[in-house]
């Protein structure tokens, strides 16, 4: 998308003034002194609420503490953004779990506002929704801690059985291409795709033998083996693509689109988004500017 977006730059020179943060609580700021909540839709404004889909299963972007299953208590890099992404607009975020699957239908039925739960920006989906981008992930190879020594480098992954989630369409695209840039063209055998019900099921599979690697965003995997448990995993080269992950918005919501766009640029500006990503060990995946559908916004 190459169209102009003046509204953005226009947008956040004012709201720059208003405050920042992570908290549920709404900035105390109206339509007529919030010129971000002025973007919104009169629905969402009218409401004081963004309803956000987001999962709490894939740490560090939204997960829950050990030890709890109460969602209200979800953590994250996701998390934290939506939150602040809310301030910025002047409106309280209300987190909505539910199968995956049925997030894009619920953003096409209204059910929902926005999608935030690490979804990858995918041109296949960009038909029904569009996405403000807010960081990369990298389809990251990993086996066991006692089989590193049989995969020195991504290409020994070749031949061998990878264990992947069936929904993740983005890193089955991955390891596609990775059949064909690198295993045919070093005249080794393919990948074996082991398809999965979810990234749970695909750490069950690589710690019973079924699958001899697995394939999970760099950002998460990072996460896992050295806060959550070290020592288990072993990563394998570097990952094998770059793939922007956004913020999902129905493709009927263009105005909606804009003010949250408009939001992350002043997050970026003031220094949240910066905070935010560092505080979860994530800033050389954040993104430099705001993109919409991977394509820059003024």
């Amino acid at each position: 998308m190459k169209k102009s977006a003046t509204w953005v730059s226009v947008a956040v020179a004012a709201a720059l003034l208003a405050g920042c943060g992570g908290t549920d609580e709404p900035a105390a700021s109206t339509s007529s002194d919030n010129p971000l909540n002025a973007m919104l839709p009169e629905s969402v404004r009218s409401a004081g609420r963004l309803n956000v889909g987001n999962s709490p299963v894939y740490p560090p972007m939204s997960y829950l503490p050990e030890g709890t299953e109460d969602r209200e208590k979800r953590q994250g890099f996701d998390v934290d953004l939506a939150r602040a992404i809310g301030e910025k607009l002047g409106v309280t975020v209300t987190f909505v779990t539910q199968e995956y699957e049925q997030y894009i239908p619920s953003l096409a039925t209204g059910r929902i506002d926005l999608v935030q739960s690490a979804m990858q920006d995918l041109e296949s989906r960009r038909q029904t929704v569009d996405f403000v981008d807010y960081y990369t992930t990298g389809p990251q190879l990993f086996t066991r801690a006692d089989k590193a020594g049989q995969f020195p480098t991504e290409a020994d992954v070749c031949g061998h059985k990878v264990a992947v989630d069936s929904g993740d369409t983005g890193y089955r695209k991955a390891l596609t291409d990775f059949n064909t840039r690198v295993c045919a063209a070093a005249g080794k055998p393919p990948i074996q795709e082991l398809t999965t019900n979810g990234t749970a099921d695909a750490l069950l599979q690589l710690q019973q033998g079924r699958a001899d690697v697995s394939i999970r965003g760099a950002e998460s995997i990072r996460y896992v083996t050295k806060e959550q448990e070290p020592g288990k995993y072993a990563l394998i080269g570097k990952p094998i693509a770059e793939i922007p992950v956004g913020i999902g918005v129905s493709k009927k919501q263009t105005q909606l689109r804009d003010a949250v766009a408009a939001a992350l640029k002043a997050l970026i500006e003031d220094g949240t988004y910066a905070k935010i990503g560092e505080k979860w060990g994530l800033s050389d995946i954040l993104r430099p500017a705001v993109t919409v559908n991977g394509q820059p916004v003024a």
